[in-house]
């Protein structure tokens, strides 16, 4: 559908002059409306969002950390450590991309609205995509920026193409209301000819339940406050409907096996009733899954090209999991892949989102490949929606019994049926006890279901607790390192080293596991001395490493990820706006400026 999408963009561009069309002409059918609408698509293959906004665009949070060096380098990485500054070219690349899909999107809206057949059912259908892509857009731009300029009107000539900011409130409310407009003329994944790749009435549904928990959540205003407003109430009762909507009428059930949703998309398998509700589409040869997010290959002889994670796991984080979670399996990636297709070790600061692999590509793409491995990125799932829903009934209602039940539903899966009881009732029932022990429960579980798809910073947004959770981590990693090399404290059972060694199959096995600190070492290869114990283990060291024992601090790993926010109490708000870039501010001829938000 990508491809689809660059080749009828092309052509529809292409025209020696676009006052000779009107609206009415270019719509006049639903092959060319059709290929209107999938010019907007498009804009998902293009760099600014295949390994930027999609993953790599994120501010380091409690769950994925990108690597942060010794100082500032106006980078991406700049970003992650909430540093950037208006001269970062990444933000100007996300920008200029997402208002070029929204004039796309407002192309295609007006000239549906104005086509001679505005009243067929494909076309409703087609409207209905070009409405739910704009209104994502806009949710990641104001997510990103705040207050930002609003247009639902393409851009003709003698329109004033310079706009001011529009306030978050007006610009989510509006599109809500834009979508349950148009929601109930869309159609299933299930009657669409490329199913969940293609925008759907349950991802429409699950996006306004997403609209308006960000509408009824927190946001940082520009003199460095979080406050909601005070009908924040009426969008959690819009979220209860909507999600709601999505588990009653979608014919979606959650896939048996968690890996199952992941792999499958690896394996460019498109399952249309399960997890996913949409997915961006990428065609072989296009989208960066599996290059910069994903388990780590290293290019060799091998056909499968390389690889790596921009965004590797906070180690706190992988540690939070209960061991019996079959989650935790698929999430993180202990090892990676060497030239030889062995696997080979990684440090406890780089552990990868194993939630795709490009070793599962049905044709490999390769040994000189890296982008473009064909794999499709999610951009909502069934569970997530499900816990919208959880969280939203507690939040009107408290934990009640039909709050439990949604919980309940996604624990259910990440854990065996022999295990249930108290791995799942029992749980569910002891978070229940108020509103904020179950508030504080879906917390956890969207961070365990849902890490490594890079949404967990919305939610931290909304919730306000971005500060706070980045003070909770910066201290446990602090106490873990330090717990881990002196071996005493609450955290002197998590492994400071690791010990491993490669089987004849091309594995790892590691001596003791992965999750407690051994008591008595293995016997290590070569020692005492070289070729001593040739089937011995190798050490690595682990999460001692998150301490300087040098200089008798916190690792660097720890202090530079968030160096962008300074608060060890969690009180103060992250400063996660970005500065418009220099070039936009310019260009807007005075509309735009960078005031407030410490900028």
């Amino acid at each position: 559908i990508i491809s689809l999408g660059l080749i009828s963009c092309e052509k529809f561009l292409d025209t020696d002059s676009p006052s000779n069309f009107t609206q009415e002409t270019i719509y006049a059918n639903v092959s060319d409306a059709t290929k209107g609408v999938s010019g907007i698509y498009a804009l998902f293959n293009q760099d600014a969002f295949t390994s930027r906004l999609s993953n790599a665009f994120i501010p380091n949070t409690d769950i994925e950390v990108g690597g942060v060096g010794a100082a500032p380098e106006n980078s991406r990485r700049d970003i992650w450590s909430m540093e950037a500054t208006d001269g970062n070219g990444d933000i100007r690349t996300v920008w200029n991309n997402a208002y070029n899909a929204i004039n796309r999107a407002n192309l295609a809206v007006e000239g549906i609205e104005q086509s001679p057949i505005a009243d067929h059912a494909d076309m409703k259908q087609l409207l209905g995509e070009a409405k739910t892509l704009r209104a994502l857009w806009y949710y990641w731009l104001v997510n990103y920026w705040g207050d930002v300029p609003f247009k639902l009107k393409p851009t003709q000539g003698g329109d004033n193409l310079y706009l001011s900011r529009t306030g978050r409130d007006t610009i989510l409310s509006t599109l809500i209301q834009d979508l349950i407009s148009i929601e109930p003329s869309m159609r299933p994944a299930s009657q669409l000819t490329y199913g969940v790749e293609t925008v759907n009435r349950e991802f429409t549904q699950g996006l306004i339940a997403r609209l308006a928990l960000c509408r009824g959540g927190y946001w940082l205003y520009p003199d460095m406050t979080m406050k909601r407003k005070d009908d924040y109430l009426t969008y959690y009762q819009i979220a209860k409907d909507y999600s709601k909507k999505v588990i009653d009428e979608s014919g979606h059930t959650l896939d048996p096996k968690f890996a199952d949703v992941f792999d499958n998309q690896s394996k460019w398998i498109v399952e249309n009733k399960t997890d996913i509700l949409y997915e961006v589409a990428f065609a072989p040869g296009f989208g960066d899954v599996g290059w910069n997010i994903g388990v780590a290959v290293d290019a060799g002889d091998h056909p499968y090209g390389s690889g790596s994670s921009y965004m590797p796991y906070n180690p706190a984080y992988v540690y939070s999991f209960d061991t019996l979670d079959t989650r935790l399996a698929k999430t993180a990636a202990f090892v990676k892949y060497n030239s030889k297709l062995e696997q080979a070790t990684i440090s406890a600061t780089g552990i990868g989102i194993g939630k795709w692999n490009r070793m599962l590509m049905p044709t490999p793409s390769g040994s000189n490949s890296a982008k473009g491995t064909g794999i499709n990125w999610p951009i909502m799932r069934l569970s997530d929606v499900i816990l919208m829903y959880a969280e939203s009934e507690n939040e009107l209602n408290g934990p009640t019994p039909e709050a439990q039940e949604a919980l309940k539903k996604v624990r259910q899966r990440a854990f065996s049926a022999a295990t249930w009881a108290n791995k799942v009732d029992q749980y569910v029932a002891q978070v229940s006890g108020s509103k904020g022990t179950f508030f504080n429960a879906v917390v956890d579980e969207r961070a365990w279901e849902l890490g490594g798809e890079c949404i967990r910073h919305y939610d931290l947004i909304r919730w306000n607790l971005f500060g706070k959770k980045i003070a909770e981590n910066r201290k446990k990693l602090m106490e873990i390192g330090e717990n881990t090399f002196n071996g005493a404290g609450p955290y002197a059972s998590l492994p400071g080293n690791l010990y491993y060694r490669l089987k004849a199959d091309k594995t790892i096995e590691w001596y003791g596991g992965l999750f407690k600190q051994v008591v008595v070492p293995p016997k290590l290869k070569d020692s005492p001395s070289k070729g001593d114990n040739p089937d011995g283990y190798t050490s690595l060291t682990w999460l001692k490493a998150l301490y300087n024992d040098k200089e008798k601090r916190a690792a660097d790993y720890i202090l530079r990820s968030w160096r962008g926010y300074k608060d060890d109490t969690g009180m103060a708000p992250a400063p996660y706006i970005l500065p418009l870039h220099s070039s936009t501010v310019t260009s807007s001829l005075g509309t735009l400026k960078n005031e407030g938000y410490n900028f």
